[in-house]
């Protein structure tokens, strides 16, 4: 089996090339429903929820407030319009809830994950979906071409188009 990328031949059936680790599994481009769906479809099409973009400085009490008055799982931090870390329910229950009464008091920016990975609104579901696989996320920031916090893409909001998307294609 030849290379497409380096024309290393392979032994058939091998998954990577031995010689530049290209995958050589073939990526049927017709695919099924679902492959043809989430390949097909950015991110931006997805209806998702009110998000929450809150100040480096807010104190966690008043994130944690907004979170659940919203009913949402994840907050967006910024610092001057630009994302600098995001805030979720597993922070609270990792790093806040031990210390409590301290906690609550101080800024967001001591208990979010900084620097987190980010999709854009034209990326691919089956993208978001990889990358969010890989890093073990439910929620993951979408940003602009600047930076600038756009919103956040859930777990649920991949898990809910889906399921109107099956139920049109099953009638």
């Amino acid at each position: 089996m030849i290379c497409p990328d380096c024309g290393h031949d392979n032994i058939d059936g091998v998954d990577a090339c031995d010689a530049c680790g290209q995958s050589m599994v073939q990526f049927d481009p017709q695919g099924g429903d679902l492959e043809q769906t989430i390949n097909r479809h950015p991110i931006e099409v997805l209806v998702h929820k009110e998000d929450a973009i809150v100040e480096h400085d807010t104190p966690v009490r008043t994130v944690i407030e907004d979170l659940i008055s919203k009913h949402i799982g994840s907050a967006l931090v910024v610092s001057n319009g630009q994302l600098v870390g995001v805030f979720t329910e597993r922070d609270v229950l990792n790093k806040v809830t031990p210390d409590l009464d301290a906690a609550l008091e101080r800024p967001v920016s001591d208990f979010m994950t900084p620097s987190p990975e980010t999709i854009t609104s034209q990326d691919s579901i089956a993208y978001a979906l990889h990358a969010m696989d890989l890093g073990g996320y439910r929620h993951m920031p979408i940003v602009d071409d600047t930076g600038k916090p756009q919103g956040v893409l859930s777990v649920r909001d991949i898990l809910r188009f889906l399921r109107v998307r099956f139920a049109k294609l099953d009638t």
